[in-house]
Formats: C-alpha cells, sequence, structure tokens
C-alpha cells in the first residue's frame, strides 16, 4: 500500500510485507524532475524521488558525486505517530542517519556561500573554500531505499515483539518544504497492545516441590501484562535460574511458543523448561599457579567459597565465589568450573565435582599520585601529593599492607572565597585481613591502620595527632535496605601547637571582663584538651568506638541517575571529651525525563556531651575531636555560604568578634547539631550533530543543575552557646539557598561549579528575604564553590 502525505510518499509494511513496485510512469516523472533540477528550476513539494527502481537508476548514471546524489542526500530522518512507544528509542534500533556535518564544514560553506555573492572575492580564495568543503565530502550522508526498508522492517519487528501485533510502519523520503531538507520520514501505526491471558510453563513436573515453588514465585508476569518478548525472556530465564541455583546445575528452556488471537490482542504464551538432573557439590579441588609469586594458603581461598561439598549446586554462590577470590587483589585469573568424569569414575550421577583455578599476580605496588580526591566524610574537594608502597598478600593469607606519605591543601574551594587554606601532613600504616572468618554467616574482615597527622589550622595554630585505629566491615545481603555495616575502635593524642599564643592574643585583645569570659568560653575546649594533656597519666587523649549502617542501592556510585544511599552512624567517645555522636543521611535519584534526573537528601547530626551542664562551671567539658565536629556552609553543605562560616545566629554565633577572628574561630569551633537538606534538577547535554568531535565529545559531557539547600549548624560548642538551640531556631535559623551549577562527566565523578545565593538568610539583621535586599545580582550576594562528584 502506498499513500502521500505532503510531499512524501510513503510505502507501507504490515508484518513483514514487502514494497510494491512503481509503475514506469512513475518512473518517467521523476526522471523528468531530475532534468528540470539539473536545469536549476526551483524544487518544490513535487520534486521527490519516489520509486526503488529510480534510486536505483540515478545512482547507477548519477557517478559518485553529481549533482543527483546532492539531490538526494540525507539530511534528517524522522519517526513520527508514535503513542505507546518513544522515537529516540527507536532511532537507536534503525541503520539510517542523516548526515552530520562537522563544526568546520559549516564554517567552510558560510564563507565560500558569503564570498559567492560579492563579485569581487578572489577566485583562489574561492577555489581554496571550494577545495576544503569538497575533503568533509565524506560526512555526507545519502539516501538508500534497502536501508530505509530495512529498517521499516526492523522498526516493524521491534513494534511486533513488544505486542503491536496489529501494527503498521509506513516510510517516505523527499523534499520537507518546512525544513528545507531531504527527510526520511518513518510513520508509525501502533494499533492496541496485546496483552497476556495465559502463561504457561511446562516440564516443572519432575522437580523438587519446593524448588518448582521458588521458581514459579519468580515469574513476574501476571495475567493482563503487556506482551513483550524481552519480559518474557527475562521471566524464562528468571525460572531456569532459580533451577541452577537449587542444584539442576544443566536446566535450560527452549525458546517460548506464543499464541495470538485473531483480533491480535490476546496472547497465550508457553514456556518449556528442561531441568535435568539434580546434583550436589562431591568435592571440591584447588589449583594454584603462582607464576613465580608467593602463594596464597588454601583455607585463604576455601574461606572465600560460599558453597561447600555436600551442599546442591548452586550458580549464584560460584559466581558470588569467584567475586570474593577476585576481591582479594592477589589473583589474576580465577576460574570455577566442573570436572569431567574420567573412566575410573566410580561416584553418583547425582554429584559433580568443582574445581577452583588461580593465578596469583603481582603483590606489590608502589607509586606517587598528584592532583585533586574528594575526601570520604565531608565531600570536600582537596589537592594533594602522595606516596604510596603496598604488599598484598604480606603474611600468606592475602593481608595486604601500605605505608602512604602525603600532603594535603584541604577545600582548595576555600581560595576561591577567599579564605586561608588548610595544610596537613599525615602518614599511615595500614594493615588489612579480608577475611578473618564469619559472623551471623556474614564474612567478617579487619582493617587496622597506624597513623600521624600534623594539621595547620589557622596561623600559627596547628594540630597534631597520633592514633591507632581498627574497622571491621560486614556485608550483608544486596537486597536488604542497609547492606554493610562497619564496626570501628580507635585511640588517639591530639595535642594543639601554638595554642597558647593564640588563646594569649585573645586575651590580650580582651578590654572587659566580660570579654575575657568570651575568650575563655570560645577556647574552651581546646583549654579541656590542654588541661587533659598536663593533668592526666594517659598517654592517649580520646577512645572511640562505634559503628556505621550502610545501604547503597544506586545504580552507579559516581554519577547515579537512580537508586538511594543511605547511611547510619553512632559513635561512643571517651577521654579528654566525653560524648555520643550520630548522624543520618539519606539521598535519593530518580530519572524524570529524558536526560533530566532529580535528587534529594536529607542529613541530620547530634552530639551529646555527657559532661556538660549548661550555666554549670564544674561540668563545662566542651571538647569534641575537631574531625567529629558539625560544619556548615561550602561545596557540599549549604552552598550560598563559604565552607565552616555558616552558624545559627542565635546558638551558635560567638558575639563581640571582629570579622578576621570570627573566621578563624569558624575553623576550629564546631558545632554540636546540624540540620540539611538539599534537592538538585540535573540534566545532561546531548550529543550535538554537526559538531567537530571534540567539541562534541565535551558537549555530550556536560550539565546544568539548579539546586535548593536548607539548613545550618546549631550549638556551636562554647560553654556559653552548647545547649541553647531552641526547636523554633531550627526552623527560624535555617538558611534557604539556591543556585546554578556547572557539572564535567570525569573518570573519578563529575567536576562541578556552583554559583548560589541566599533566598533566606536569617543571619542578616536587614533583607533576610531576598526580595527586601537591593543589588541581589551583585557578585557579593552570591557564593563559588566547586568540588568533584556530586554534593549529594
Amino acid at each position: 500500500m502506498r499513500k502521500a502525505c505532503g510531499a512524501l510518499l510513503y510505502h507501507s509494511h504490515r508484518g513483514v510485507g514487502n514494497l510494491r513496485a512503481v509503475n514506469a510512469r512513475r518512473q518517467y516523472c521523476c526522471l523528468v524532475l531530475w532534468i528540470l533540477g539539473l536545469l536549476g528550476a526551483v524544487v518544490n513539494t513535487s520534486t521527490v524521488l519516489r520509486a526503488q527502481d529510480t534510486y536505483r537508476d540515478s545512482l547507477e548514471l548519477a557517478g559518485e558525486r553529481s549533482r543527483v546524489l546532492q539531490l538526494t542526500e540525507l539530511r534528517s530522518v524522522e519517526i513520527v505517530g508514535c503513542q505507546q512507544t518513544v522515537p529516540e528509542d527507536l532511532r537507536t534500533i534503525i541503520a539510517s542517519r542523516e548526515s552530520d556535518y562537522s563544526l568546520g564544514r559549516k564554517l567552510t560553506v558560510f564563507f565560500e556561500q558569503a564570498l559567492r555573492r560579492n563579485p569581487a572575492a578572489p577566485q583562489v580564495i574561492l577555489r581554496r573554500l571550494t577545495s576544503i568543503r569538497k575533503s568533509y565530502d565524506e560526512e555526507r550522508v545519502f539516501f538508500e531505499l534497502a536501508v530505509a526498508q530495512d529498517d521499516s522492517v526492523t522498526l516493524l519487528n521491534y513494534l511486533v515483539q513488544n505486542g503491536f501485533h496489529n501494527a503498521q510502519v509506513d516510510f517516505g523520503y523527499g523534499y520537507n518544504p518546512e525544513t528545507k531538507l531531504f527527510t526520511l520520514r518513518f510513520l508509525i501505526n501502533e494499533g492496541h497492545r496485546a496483552k497476556i491471558d495465559t502463561l504457561v510453563i511446562r516440564g516443572l513436573d519432575t522437580v523438587d516441590p519446593e524448588v518448582r515453588r521458588l521458581a514459579l514465585e519468580s515469574v513476574t508476569i501476571r495475567k493482563g501484562s503487556p506482551f513483550s518478548e524481552s519480559l518474557i525472556e527475562e521471566n524464562a530465564r528468571a525460572v531456569v535460574r532459580e533451577l541452577q541455583n537449587n542444584g539442576y546445575y544443566k536446566a535450560k528452556h527452549e525458546r517460548p511458543l506464543v499464541g495470538i488471537s485473531r483480533d491480535g490482542e490476546h496472547d497465550t504464551v508457553v514456556v518449556v523448561v528442561v531441568p535435568g538432573r539434580r546434583v550436589r557439590v562431591e568435592s571440591v579441588d584447588f589449583i594454584e599457579n603462582t607464576d613465580g609469586h608467593p602463594a596464597v594458603t588454601q583455607s585463604t581461598r576455601q574461606r572465600q567459597l560460599d558453597f561447600a561439598a555436600g551442599q546442591w549446586y548452586s550458580k549464584e554462590l560460584i559466581e558470588q565465589s569467584r567475586a570474593n577470590l577476585m576481591g582479594l587483589g592477589t589473583f589474576e585469573i580465577v576460574l570455577i568450573d566442573t570436572i569431567a568424569h574420567d573412566s575410573s569414575y566410580r561416584g553418583s550421577d547425582s554429584s559433580v565435582r568443582l574445581r577452583v583455578f588461580t593465578r596469583n599476580s603481582k603483590p606489590y605496588d608502589v607509586g606517587v599520585s598528584v592532583g585533586p580526591y574528594q575526601t570520604a566524610i565531608d565531600n570536600f574537594l582537596n589537592l594533594g601529593i602522595a606516596a604510596t608502597a603496598q604488599y598484598r598478600n604480606a603474611f600468606g593469607g592475602a593481608q595486604v599492607a601500605s605505608i602512604s606519605m602525603q600532603y594535603t591543601l584541604q577545600d582548595i574551594s576555600r581560595f576561591a572565597q577567599g579564605q586561608q587554606l588548610e595544610r596537613e601532613f599525615n602518614s599511615s600504616f595500614i594493615l588489612a585481613w579480608p577475611n578473618l572468618g564469619r559472623l551471623f554467616s556474614q564474612r567478617v574482615g579487619l582493617t587496622t591502620s597506624t597513623f600521624y597527622s600534623n594539621r595547620q589550622l589557622i596561623t600559627p595554630f596547628r594540630l597534631e595527632a597520633f592514633g591507632v585505629s581498627a574497622q571491621a566491615p560486614i556485608a550483608f545481603y544486596s537486597h536488604t535496605f542497609f547492606n554493610a555495616i562497619d564496626l570501628n575502635v580507635g585511640i588517639d593524642r591530639q595535642i594543639p601547637i601554638n595554642f597558647d599564643f593564640a588563646i594569649n592574643s585573645a586575651y590580650d585583645e580582651a578590654e572587659t571582663a566580660e570579654d575575657t569570659a568570651l575568650v575563655r568560653s570560645t577556647y574552651n575546649q581546646f583549654l579541656v584538651l590542654t588541661n587533659y594533656l598536663t593533668q592526666s597519666k594517659s598517654f592517649f587523649t580520646g577512645l572511640t568506638a562505634g559503628f556505621t549502617l550502610r545501604g547503597d542501592h544506586r545504580d552507579n556510585q559516581l554519577n547515579p541517575s537512580a537508586g538511594t544511599f543511605s547511611s547510619f552512624s553512632l559513635e561512643w567517645g571517651w577521654g579528654a571529651g566525653k560524648y555520643i555522636r550520630g548522624q543520618a543521611f539519606i539521598s535519593s535519584a530518580v530519572p524524570v525525563g529524558n536526560r533530566l534526573i532529580a535528587a534529594g537528601k536529607v542529613k541530620l547530626g547530634h552530639i551529646e556531651l555527657l559532661d556538660f551542664v549548661r550555666g554549670d562551671s564544674i561540668r563545662n567539658n566542651t571538647y569534641v575531636p575537631l574531625d567529629r565536629q558539625f560544619f556548615a556552609g561550602g561545596p557540599a553543605s549549604i552552598r550560598s555560604y563559604p565552607s565552616r562560616r555558616l552558624h545559627d545566629p542565635k546558638s551558635g554565633v560567638i558575639g563581640n568578634v571582629d570579622p578576621d577572628e570570627s573566621i578563624i574561630l569558624s575553623n576550629v569551633v564546631g558545632s554540636g547539631s546540624l540540620i540539611e537538606l538539599g534537592f538538585e534538577l540535573r540534566y545532561t547535554l546531548p550529543r550535538p550533530r554537526g559538531v567537530d568531535e571534540l567539541w562534541a565529545g565535551i558537549i555530550e559531557r556536560s550539565g546544568f543543575t539548579l539546586f535548593t539547600d536548607i539548613g545550618n549548624a546549631f550549638n556551636r560548642f562554647t560553654t556559653e552557646l552548647y545547649g541553647s538551640v531552641t526547636p523554633r531556631d531550627l526552623l527560624s535559623g535555617s538558611v534557604v539557598a539556591m543556585g546554578l551549577g556547572y557539572r564535567f562527566e570525569t573518570p573519578v565523578g563529575p567536576f562541578r561549579v556552583d554559583y548560589a545565593t541566599s533566598v533566606y538568610d536569617p543571619l542578616r539583621s536587614e533583607g533576610r528575604w531576598i526580595t527586601d535586599r537591593s543589588g541581589v545580582m551583585l557578585s557579593g550576594n552570591w557564593q563559588l564553590s566547586i568540588g568533584i562528584g556530586h554534593a549529594f
């Protein structure tokens, strides 16, 4: 069937029908129109090459680069008429593509046409531009009827496979007067989508009843589900997978059979499963190829296996065991497969023997790295240089020993904010046991760290630290909300250096007894630490113990488009400071449109001091290690404020200090409570057509973000402010920020630049709401921040 629509003649496909041949009259008309085109006639909606034979004859007669080919250059491909399918998805399955002009060709054509309109244009330049334009001819794509015909069949097959059994696909090619482009247009008529009335699964009669129940429960198709071949195949694989995980190691399914009703809207599906025999694991043999490197003990390799002799064969457990062995980092190759029975085998047909083959990799690495990196806790962008030496399989049990030294400029976004950068030198020795045993049937590892740190907070105030910590990570099941837990314990010694100089300078500037009391209140936590060091007989200043629950269900950890990440931590601290610290965090991302993702976060934290009573001169201990305190503001927090510069106006702002001293105190005196909410719309740019490959790649990896941040830090760690927050302050003291951001995707996560302002700012004495301020668009009302990875 053919039908005309505007300037395009459509060829229709129903089922797997073929295009009808056109008659000689249409061929003759097209030939006349082609001759008129050569004579310079105006191309209108009638100048359409309309027949298969016409296309072929024209191409054969024209040569490689004739004007006929120019007339049939494919400049646009359209898919229209979709009601239940997405044109962008359909475009990915067809071969027809329009000419994709680069920026170089576009500029060349522009200048060539402009010069040709000038009679005085030098012919040498024109000839050169023409030569350059012709060098871009490989970018041109010409219409091929055979390809368009195959594409229409491909589209029809796709529709039929997805339940549109009465679908029709028409296509036409010609000049589109609206776009002034030669266009290939596919017209889709989907019809009604068929539903599955009956699903029959055969072959499970001989299967163990419990396994049969599990296999049938894995089926997600229900009566009335839309027909989809991929969905049927997915369900058939799920049934087979359940069998393979319960002893039927050779289970398979045959090609599903589909019965279609006369009206094409009701389907019956039959899936035939061949379970095979059910087998147990008889024995497990280990073969190791050390390749000249130290051997890994067999007991270590065996502990990585999630299956054992005597158990039913499970494909899932075998795959997980292979992943466990590769996760040790000591093997280059890991293979787990069955061993064929030889003629001397006298075992049972209901069992199989498994072989675990491993080949060792080089156990040591030494490296130096320079560049930015992201901190795990505060999500700051740091710049540093690091040297690391690592040895895997230290004692034959796949233990990892590493030594590292690093010099870091912390939170380099402060440089753009006009703040002094913190500098830190640290070194560490880490020893990790990947698998010590099992707890509640879950594998348990252990990582110990001995570290030294010298941190320059604000010149000349430094904080020196030394300590030992241990962490035991335990993995849960992947389908649970929290799928891992880390148990932590540590002891450390922290020493403030040049603290006397800092506090004495503050005392010297105090003019009244009230100012002196304020200085003592502000620096109280470091006074507590100093007194503890001089009066206590203990070498260490702090003991901590706690746990962190983590749940990661994101589709991509660096740049998620869907899923959630959540964590909940609780820590108990004792020593110079006595406290309990709790923190909860959850972030989520969900696609809401083509290349558009919505993301949100909630972050809550509180530190309860155990040796502090407000107004009590005896129980006034406000010391909490600096890295455990809460700070607000910065690229991973409230982005309308510089890093650590945001505090609640009632329970966080220290009075009677000048701006310079306020900046200093913002970096060394944190808060005990934190509330942060965030929302982002993330849009990624599509790959442009007709642009140079380099620029097209840059644009494709770029995106923009519209975001909102809400929150603040409360209960500043001074004797006057801690514990003074009220429930009303949590609402009235929270900043509401909005802004725009740019994203560029990198291998370590998106590099981002954000520009934000406060819509509501409770720290302002006037103009708290943005509508009450003047000069809103001036740079002084906006804050620039940079980072790697999304803010949440």
